[in-house]
């Protein structure tokens, strides 16, 4: 598993070097059957079905209560991949905080640490930028499923990864770069029921 890490590390470093950030606000819709050819080939482990981390447990950073993305079936939920560490992220939040209070409980927010930078650098970061909504740290399982199903990048904290899934549990990636709250507001909306 730690050989899948550090591929996965490397491969995040090599969209550093080769990806610039930006890009349209649009989002990019993402069929589930996507080809498991992005994930990370180094291991002959068993790439995990496509959609399989909406299943797989996440534990709350604040409340320590267990949760799977896969219990908000009834709303949209905005999926933030973050770092306590990137300085991106903070304008991120700032943009999902707007666009939260802009559609009320249309939505759910769930923040996730792909630095992994533990539980309270976690609960300190949200507290510092108004992000009031479940954080939960990383998984090796759930980092290899996301790249299985969307590659590399979806890891890169810097390109502020968000993924809005509708009530139907399908995925919805966004472009990199700062998704302002106008975009967010209008992706729930598209979304909600």
């Amino acid at each position: 598993m730690k050989k899948m890490i550090t591929l996965v590390n490397l491969l995040v470093l090599a969209t550093l070097v080769f990806t610039a950030c930006g890009g349209q606000q649009s989002p990019t819709a993402v069929p589930m059957e996507m080809e498991t050819s992005q994930a990370p080939a180094a291991t002959s482990e068993v790439v995990s079905e496509p959609g399989a981390w909406l299943d797989m447990t996440l534990t709350d950073a604040r409340s320590g209560t267990s949760f799977k993305l896969s219990d908000f079936s009834e709303t949209v939920v905005i999926l933030e991949m973050m770092d306590p560490g990137c300085f991106q992220c903070k304008y991120q939040v700032k943009e999902i905080v707007a666009a939260l209070e802009a559609v009320g409980d249309k939505a759910i927010v769930v923040s996730i640490d792909v630095g992994r930078k533990g539980e309270s650098a976690q609960v300190k970061w949200a507290d510092e930028n108004g992000a009031v909504w479940s954080l939960a740290q990383m998984t090796d399982e759930i980092a290899q499923a996301l790249v299985a199903d969307f590659g590399s990048q979806i890891l890169a904290s810097f390109s502020t990864p968000v993924i809005i899934i509708d009530p139907s549990g399908e995925p919805h990636v966004t472009d990199p770069g700062i998704k302002k709250s106008a975009t967010l507001v209008d992706l729930v909306n598209q979304w909600s029921p």
